[in-house]
Order: C-alpha cells, then structure tokens, then sequence
C-alpha cells in the first residue's frame, strides 16, 4: 500500500487580506498541501486597496510599508517586485503638526517618535522653550524599576513631559494606531522606548546608545536603501495582484472562493489527527486538515466559538475603532500654499475631526498627472468615531472645509473618493499583551489551527505578512507530522 499522497493534505484559510495572502504564498512555496482560501468579499487584499483612474494613483487603505521592518521588503522581492519599491519623494522634506489652526514643521531626525538630532529639536517652535527643557530633564529621573506595562501618555509625560506628549507623540501615535494614547500600551506598541528606559536609563540616553551602535555597524547599502517608508510605483496594490496572480497560476493547488462568507469552524478530530470543518452561510461545508483565520479578531471570535469558546471569549475582547479616508483632487492652481511636506497630523487636543492629511502628490511621485494635487485626510478613531457614522456627503463637507481652512482650497473638487473601515482598527490597549499570552495559549491547544491579522502583534503591512507566515509555519508542522505517520505506517503494512 503507497502512502497517501503529501498533496491531498488540505488547508483552509479564511480571509484574504494581507495576512491570508501572505500565508497562502509561505504554504505555496513550503508545503504541498492543497490551499482553499475563503474571501467574503469579491476583491483580495482586505484594506490594502489602490485605485488608478485618469492619471490618479488613490490609496483606500494603507499607502506604505515601513521598509526597516521585515516581511513587506522581503515578500515584495520574492514576488518580482524589488524594482517596482520606491520611496518618498526626494525633494520633499518631512511633515507637520497642526497646532492652533497653524502648521508647524516636525523636527527633523526622528527615530521610533523620539528625536535623535539635538539642533533641529531645538530650533523647533512646536514645544516652547520650558517643554524642551522639560524634555532635557529625561536624562535625570530614574528608571522605573517595575517591568509593570503603563499607558503610553503616562511613559511620555513621566519621562519627557505633557508638552512632548500632547505636541509631538500624540499626534503621530493617531497617526499609527488611530487609537487613544491614555489607553494604548507602551509595551505593545513601543517596547522599545521601555526597553531604552530600562537598558540606559532613559530615552535620551538609549537614543544615543542606539546611535552609537548604529555607527559603529556602518548598515550595509542595501539595507539603507530599504530605510524609511516605501510603496509601489502604482501603489500598494501591487503585491496584491502579485500574489493574486501567484496563487491563480497554481490553481492546481489554490482555490480561491470569492463571497463566500463562513458561518463558523468546527473541529473534526479523525484516526490522523485533528482536522477542521467550516460551514458557509451558503450551505457548503469544507474539510481541511488544517485552518488559519486570518480574519478581524471581532469576526475569527465568532467563527472559533465551537473550537474554543474560551478563546473566542478573548478574540471578543479585542477592541476596535473605525476610521474614513477621503481623497480628494484640485488643479495646483487653486491650493495657497506650497506643498512642501508629506502632509500634517492633528493633536487630540485640537478637538477636530480630522486625524491626518496626506499631501498625496507630494509625498509620492506619480500619483497625481501633472499640475494637479491630491489629498487624503483621515476621519474618525479612536474618541472620534462619530465622525465616521455620518454620510457620504458629510464627510466630504468635513475634509472640504479642513482643507479650505488650512491649505487655502476652496473650489470645487475634480475627482472625490471615499473609504470607510468599520471596527478595522485595533486597540492595543493596557491588557492586551496579557491577552493576547492567553490567546497564544488556546491556540496551541489545538494543533493545525493558527491565526493572523493585525489584531496580535502589529498593525503595519510588515507586522500583517510576518503574521501570516507565522501561522502557514505553525499548520506545516503537524501536516509534516501526519505525512511521516502515514508514511511509517504504510512501510509497516
């Protein structure tokens, strides 16, 4: 008797986003195992979602990976698109913060929020002169000695004032996380601050430790050319299609069922081991040895209940927050202002609907034709969701006059786009490294299962493809653990 064929191993993975993606081409490329992939929707991709019309490239979703993180750079060279990467545009210097309906240039040499050039920081008019010495102050309190998590409003206030927090880290950490910072974890977004507090004794002290260490390695060339923020030419669609078209040229082993929308999972143990059983809303049930969920946590919640109530209980606990992008496009003629940055973000404080603006044409090359200007200004988040659960043309009244009153716009706009990400956020807020221990533990109750998504360990395009990666490594295991049963017991026969 031969044994069973490696390929008739099954694996099932709900969710096309960038993470399911990214863990169909890891099982691709290092397994042999059949992939079905079920997607809700029609379109692959999730939030990552480009438009191209009339010479406009228009980002719904993310717009940039952050190149020193591994797994977009990586994943983007393997697909054939190492050529396609490029980052902002040259002659465009940094960005503002908006602060008493007036921009104010960011210092420039910021590193993980903090600066590490003393000269710009301290010409800088965006923290007045007792803030900046406030911020100096940094190097004479001592390290908290209890490894206890905090919020990130309390890190930065105790460790460089309330100015250097509501002026400078706030702003940009909505910017990131569209979350609220007296309630995110410093742990589970910036770690690394703790650790230069707990390793050097504070911030200033670990930046310049950091800076040392940084010269004394003298970064390859290639590395610093993946430095800072990247995209694609037409956008971060492209590694999408990319893998779509990967995946659709081995349909010999990928199946891709679009709007199908899964009901819930089921775990079906056998004589060989564990294996999964979804259900469709339309009826269909599908066997897989093994599942990745690489859904939001709200929604694999739902789906896991009868393989884990306990986890589905966690996955529950995840809190999200919807946001809304609004692009918009004007001929250069009619905006009052250069267009000398990358765009602004907005301090809570300021009270306005608007998180950030992106000052699409020019912060990155060929995304608008020439003589015109594109936009893109974040609504909602955290404390501020009630901007979003308005209409369509309310939310381009918001972004109208935003830009009518700090960029001088007041015509109308020639080409409008409009993206709504309901409950697509989530929040690491204090508790979630607790949680998410918790979840990992559930999770490996229960061989061949395995989950991905931004609701675990980050919320970038980077932190998304290594989350799937990991969890098309964590089913491979037990299947190559099957494989050589089978094929021990097929010798013994």
């Amino acid at each position: 008797m031969q044994p069973e064929p490696i390929n008739s191993r099954r694996i099932l993975i709900v969710g096309a986003g960038i993470s399911g993606l990214a863990a169909a081409h890891r099982l691709l490329h290092d397994s042999d195992a059949h992939i079905t992939i079920i997607e809700a929707t029609q379109r692959l991709g999730g939030q990552i979602i480009t438009e191209r019309s009339d010479g406009y490239v228009m980002e719904g979703g993310p717009d940039l990976f952050l190149g020193s993180k591994p797994g977009a750079y990586e994943l983007a060279q393997e697909l054939g698109l190492g050529t396609h990467v490029h980052g902002t545009s040259a002659g465009v210097r940094g960005s503002y913060i908006l602060r008493k309906c007036k921009l104010t240039r960011l210092p420039e040499g910021l590193s993980g929020l903090v600066p590490t050039r003393l000269m710009p920081f301290v010409v800088s008019t965006l923290i007045s002169p007792i803030g900046k010495l406030r911020v100096a102050l940094d190097v004479l309190i001592p390290a908290r000695k209890t490894d206890a998590d905090e919020s990130v409003e309390s890190f930065v206030v105790r460790r460089m004032g309330r100015q250097m927090y509501e002026r400078l880290f706030e702003p940009l950490l909505s910017g990131i996380f569209a979350g609220d910072g007296s309630r995110l974890s410093i742990l589970a977004t910036f770690p690394q601050l703790r650790a230069f507090e707990r390793e050097n004794g504070g911030m200033l002290r670990g930046i310049a430790a950091a800076r040392a260490r940084l010269r004394k390695t003298k970064a390859d060339a290639a590395t610093n050319a993946r430095a800072g923020f990247l995209s694609f030419a037409g956008g971060m669609q492209e590694i999408v299609d990319a893998l779509e078209n990967e995946l659709a040229g081995a349909s010999d082993r990928v199946t891709i069922l679009r709007g199908a929308r899964a009901q819930s999972i089921a775990q079906t143990p056998d004589h060989a081991g564990p294996g999964y059983t979804a259900a469709l809303e339309d009826g269909r049930h599908l066997d897989a040895d093994s599942v990745i969920v690489a859904t939001p946590a709200h929604q694999a919640a739902r789906l896991v209940g009868t393989v884990d109530a306990k986890l589905a209980s966690l996955l529950s606990e995840v809190p999200h927050v919807s946001t809304a992008t609004v692009t918009l496009a004007y001929p250069e003629s009619a905006v009052r202002r250069p267009l000398d940055a990358t765009g602004y973000t907005v301090p809570r404080a300021e009270k306005r609907a608007v998180l950030a603006c992106t000052w699409v044409s020019s912060k990155f090359a060929g995304r608008a034709p020439a003589g015109k200007a594109l936009f893109r200004l974040f609504i909602g988040g955290a404390g501020r969701e009630e901007a979003t659960r308005v209409s369509d043309e309310e939310l381009l009244k918001v972004a109208r006059a935003e830009l009518c009153e700090i960029v001088g716009i007041e015509g109308e706009p020639e080409l409008v786009r409009i993206f709504r990400w309901n409950d697509s956020m989530p929040q690491y807020n204090l508790g979630h490294l607790e949680r998410l221990a918790a979840i990992d533990e559930a999770v490996a109750r229960h061989p061949g299962f395995a989950l991905a998504g931004n609701a675990y360990r980050g919320v970038g395009v980077p932190d998304c493809i290594m989350s799937g990666e990991r969890a098309a490594k964590r089913v491979i295991a037990p299947l190559d653990e099957r494989t050589h049963k089978l094929a021990l017991n097929s010798i013994a026969q």
